[in-house]
Order: C-alpha cells, then sequence, then structure tokens
C-alpha cells in the first residue's frame, strides 16, 4: 500500500499518470515514462537500505562499482570523481575512508610520479559482489512477475530506448 491515503502503488501510479494527461500528457508516454521512474526510485529505495545495511554509503558504492568495471585496472582519483559527480577534493576525503577500511588500495602511477592510482582491494571486491548478490534477490523478485520471453522483450525495448536518448544528445 502506498503511503498517500491508502492507495495501492497501483493506485497511485494511475492517478499520477491521469494527473499528467489531464495537463496535456500523452497517455502511453505518461504510463511508460512513470512506471520507469517509480520503479527506478522504488529499487534506490532498496538499493540505499541494502547500503546502509552494509554500512556503506552511496558515495563509496559508485567507487566500488566504478573501480569493479576497471576490471583490475587502477583509476585516478580525478576519474573516480567525475565518475562519481563528485570534486576531487571530495573525492580525496572518501577515498581516505575507504583506504582506512582496506576496501582499496592507493599507489604512485610508475609513469608519472605526481599522479596517484586507486584499486579495488580484495575486501572492497567482496563487498561489491555481496551487494550486487543481495540486489538480485530484490531484483529478481520484481521481475518474476514476467515470462522469460517478457523479460527479454522488455530488455531489448530499454536498450532502444537509451540508445535512443544517447542519439538524442
Amino acid at each position: 500500500m502506498s503511503r498517500r491515503r491508502g492507495l495501492t502503488e497501483t493506485d497511485n501510479y494511475q492517478q499520477v499518470v491521469q494527473s499528467y494527461v489531464a495537463a496535456g500528457g500523452d497517455e502511453q508516454v505518461q504510463q511508460v515514462i512513470t512506471a520507469v521512474h517509480r520503479l527506478s526510485r522504488r529499487l534506490n529505495q532498496s538499493y540505499d537500505r541494502q547500503l546502509a545495511d552494509l554500512d556503506v554509503s552511496t558515495g563509496e558504492w559508485a567507487v566500488l562499482a566504478e573501480l569493479a568495471r576497471a576490471n583490475g585496472e587502477a583509476l585516478t582519483p580525478s576519474r573516480l570523481a567525475e565518475a562519481a559527480g563528485v570534486a576531487p577534493s571530495s573525492m580525496t576525503h572518501r577515498l581516505d575512508g575507504m583506504v582506512q577500511r582496506g576496501l582499496v588500495t592507493r599507489e604512485g602511477d610508475p609513469g608519472n610520479r605526481t599522479r596517484v592510482l586507486v584499486r579495488l582491494a580484495e575486501p572492497g571486491w567482496q563487498l561489491f559482489t555481496t551487494s550486487i548478490q543481495q540486489a538480485n534477490v530484490v531484483e529478481s523478485e520484481v521481475l518474476s512477475a514476467l515470462t522469460p520471453a517478457q523479460l527479454r522483450d522488455l530488455a531489448g525495448l530499454l536498450e532502444r530506448l537509451l540508445a535512443n536518448l544517447d542519439s538524442l544528445k
């Protein structure tokens, strides 16, 4: 049930879509965009709770995820700051805490003595995999309402929308 006046999530969604349509929005567009937005918001709330249970901030998660995508390659703090959408000085503070917790390591760049490189440490990788596995349980539950064929179709459609967004830049 939604927190608003005892409505179900579906009832609330339908009311929101209808208010957008009443304001001039296209009903099909609003149905899709509102559903995607609400699903994303609800999943993000679940991820935030999960990260809190693992004692990881969303900022630390951004660093872990970026380093995991790097497949063992060391990254600069400025690249991590850019990926996380924070100032380099904020990243330095964040990395200090993560180094102290053993999640990442910092090392000098052998090719540039003024540059520091950051790598994912084994405990950081373990935290990343634990988090992904826990999230996968929730995500699988959400998607269990769809058949495998519907999941493939949905994934393909969403990928097309993402590609379309790229072309609109």
